[in-house]
């Protein structure tokens, strides 16, 4: 009598190891041809993850930068859009994780509300500690902060008018982000979105 054991395999669509073999063989025309079809939908995924439309540009452009340079390193073992779904999340999280925050829900929460124009829903005492916190920030750090998410500017707009570069906007964001979660949670009331 005999006994098999049954073990998943994972197979891959003939179409995606060709597409891969392609890439391995520097083929820029499927590269971009990939980059095309699936950064769009790639940048919305990582939307659902990190709420920063910037950030998520940032994350999928590394992903394809690091698929084109590593792609001898890369062990594909499912389809090539799995991969990258897979890897955008992995990249989302990780980004999350650097920045110490472990729910994300709370940062949507301060994101919509920061962004919305009719904020009646939101408690007014709320409101006077995030504002009371902004004041607090340092003057530029503040400055850019509001510019980003009272305005609505884009990076490059706020480093013109600030004239400083979109790396120093970032960073001022980050920062800013940083302290503010540090000085609302120090009010019980505010720490359920930071």
């Amino acid at each position: 009598m005999y006994y098999f054991i049954s073990q998943p395999i994972m197979t891959i669509k003939i179409e995606d190891k060709i597409l891969f073999n392609e890439i391995k063989n520097r083929n820029k025309e499927v590269f971009e041809s990939l980059f095309y079809e699936y950064y769009p939908r790639l940048v919305k995924y990582a939307e659902g993850f990190v709420f920063d439309r910037q950030v998520c540009e940032d994350i999928v452009q590394d992903l394809f930068i690091y698929f084109w340079e590593k792609t001898d390193a890369i062990q594909l073992e499912q389809s090539i859009k799995a991969y990258f779904f897979q890897s955008v999340k992995n990249r989302c999280l990780n980004h999350l994780r650097d920045l110490h925050i472990h729910d994300t829900h709370r940062l949507l929460y301060l994101e919509s509300m920061l962004n919305d124009d009719e904020s009646d829903w939101v408690d007014p005492e709320m409101i006077s500690r995030i504002e009371a916190a902004i004041t607090a920030l340092p003057p530029q750090m503040a400055s850019v902060f509001r510019m980003k998410y009272l305005d609505g500017l884009k990076y490059r707009e706020i480093s013109k008018l600030n004239n400083i570069s979109e790396n120093t906007v970032k960073t001022q964001i980050q920062r800013a982000k940083e302290r503010l979660r540090q000085l609302l949670l120090q009010s019980t009331s505010v720490k359920f979105f930071l």
